[in-house]
């Protein structure tokens, strides 16, 4: 498992926001799943992506 964690101190806009999630899904392989949890407050912005890797039996 493979965690990335950003936090962004001020005021963002929500397009630089999603400019870095698309950065990292772009990394990872389309078969990983992944889990994506947004703490949106005035001050800062937290993001953590959670991704398992697809495991071939």
């Amino acid at each position: 498992m493979k965690t990335f964690e950003k936090i962004f101190r001020g005021k963002i806009s929500h397009k630089r926001i999603d400019k870095y999630v698309n950065l990292v899904l772009k990394t990872l392989d389309p078969d990983d799943y992944y889990d994506l949890e947004l703490h949106l407050q005035d001050d800062c912005q937290f993001i953590r992506i959670e991704v398992w890797d697809r495991v071939l039996h």
